[in-house]
């Protein structure tokens, strides 16, 4: 738990378990989905993203408390919410009990999630793209080998399409395979700059994709 008081922090006594990052409450009207994408990205270029618990919340709570917020969590599908997660240790901050039934239809990609979960975090997982500021095109990139996952948020902006910065070598061929969220399989080669194009249809919406450098 790193939330107050005098604790270990980041860099210490990790053998123990993962690490309770932040507490966020819809009570309270500090828990935007942004805030907790930014603090992983943030974070992720430092302390491995795996090691941290990172919690998504009951968006049907406490509506009235956020009133007309753009970026209130009612703003964001429930699916977007546990993305966020995804390169983390997945934190349900909420009753399960108090969800209503169209929540749970999320457990089919929550189980499709758990059968690439440890793959994705054998990698070195980094931020790419922009810092996420309720309006950008951001994500992470795990790096394995030749091999890795990309999971890419495009957040609430006009542009369908995006050339995100990664970590891979510039003119690189790269083979993704659309595995959650939206998206379709593709190959491209990195560009000069070591960028690769996303597409996104819809702001505020997501894609995971697992990559395999061909060339």
């Amino acid at each position: 738990d790193v939330t107050a008081d005098k604790r270990f922090g980041y860099l210490y006594k990790n053998e123990y378990g993962n690490i309770f990052l932040e507490n966020r409450y819809t009570d309270f009207g500090n828990y935007y989905p942004y805030w907790t994408l930014r603090n992983l990205w943030c974070l992720s270029k430092y302390v491995p993203a795996q090691n941290l618990q990172i919690e998504f919340l009951n968006k049907w709570r406490n509506e009235n408390i956020y009133k007309n917020d753009t970026f209130a969590p009612k703003s964001y599908d429930f699916e977007y919410l546990f993305a966020i997660t995804m390169m983390a240790q997945p934190l349900a901050w909420m009753e399960a009990h108090n969800l209503p039934a169209e929540a749970f239809s999320l457990g089919k990609v929550i189980e499709k999630y758990r059968t690439i979960q440890q793959d994705i975090h054998k990698g070195d997982i980094l931020p790419i793209g922009e810092k996420p500021d309720g309006r950008s095109w951001t994500g992470f990139q795990s790096l394995q080998d030749n091999q890795g996952y990309f999971l890419v948020f495009r957040e609430l902006n006009d542009q369908a399409n995006s050339m995100m910065k990664t970590w891979l070598k510039p003119g690189a061929k790269i083979r993704l395979k659309y595995l959650l969220g939206n998206g379709t399989d593709f190959e491209v080669t990195v560009n000069e700059r070591g960028e690769v194009p996303f597409s996104l249809k819809t702001a505020n919406h997501y894609g995971l994709y697992k990559y395999t450098i061909i060339k």
